[in-house]
């Protein structure tokens, strides 16, 4: 699975690193570690963390290395996030690009058409939205660039989208996209797209209150790495 491999790529960094605080909220996940460094991930609240309560102080490798569940899988990925292997540079990979055909795969995806001439979204969600197909009709595709957001870590989805889409260009990037570079060189992906804290202490807070995407986005900065 590709989440172990990163998580595998990343793990003498993580064994360096003891968690100093973390926050399940109900949209978000938020970890700091001992350096300082703050990740973040969506939360998807299925299944339980059965040591909850008593993860201040852990190794985060050890955290990090437990993916049983969902809602394991949204701590561990906002550990990944919070590891920084590159220079990071400000703005969304995705105006790198242009083409005819670009494809997305989130919950509540969206993507500005900008240079492209179609937009296909596939929706994780339920109750997809922005003219989205449900993910369950995805089967396969063929598109100029696909983006995928890194909330396919955390719900088990991203290996069937890296096996069943074919892509000139492949970009994984959103609020749980995560920089292990040699993993992703390895699928394809050229570009890694992030969202950064800029005001750590108001993003942690805001997503420790249950704050909504918008509530966030005054906190936080789009940046990217290209790999």
């Amino acid at each position: 699975m590709i989440l172990d491999e990163i998580i595998d790529e990343l793990s003498y960094d993580l064994k360096q690193r003891k968690i100093i605080n973390i926050c399940v909220g109900t949209s978000y996940t938020a970890v700091i570690l001992d350096d300082q460094s703050m990740g973040i991930s969506h939360t998807i609240a299925e299944g339980e963390v059965d040591y909850a309560g008593e993860m201040i102080g852990k190794n985060a490798y050890d955290v990090a290395v437990d993916v049983d569940n969902s809602l394991k899988r949204s701590i561990s990925v906002a550990i990944l996030n919070s590891i920084t292997t590159g220079k990071l540079t400000a703005g969304d990979p995705l105006t790198l690009y242009s083409g005819g055909k670009v494809c997305a795969f989130g919950y509540y995806p969206y993507i500005s058409a900008g240079n492209f001439s179609s937009v296909v979204l596939y929706d994780f969600s339920t109750q997809p939205q922005n003219n989205a197909k449900p993910f369950s009709q995805f089967n396969g595709e063929t598109c100029d660039v696909a983006v995928i957001f890194g909330s396919a870590l955390i719900n088990n989805t991203i290996d069937k989208i890296v096996k069943n889409v074919k892509a000139n260009h492949l970009i994984l990037t959103g609020i749980s996209a995560v920089e292990a570079i040699s993993t992703l060189k390895k699928y394809g992906f050229e570009a890694v797209g992030k969202i950064v804290p800029v005001d750590q202490y108001r993003a942690f807070r805001t997503i420790c209150e249950g704050g909504s995407a918008k509530q966030l986005s005054r906190y936080v900065t789009k940046m990217y790495l290209k790999i």
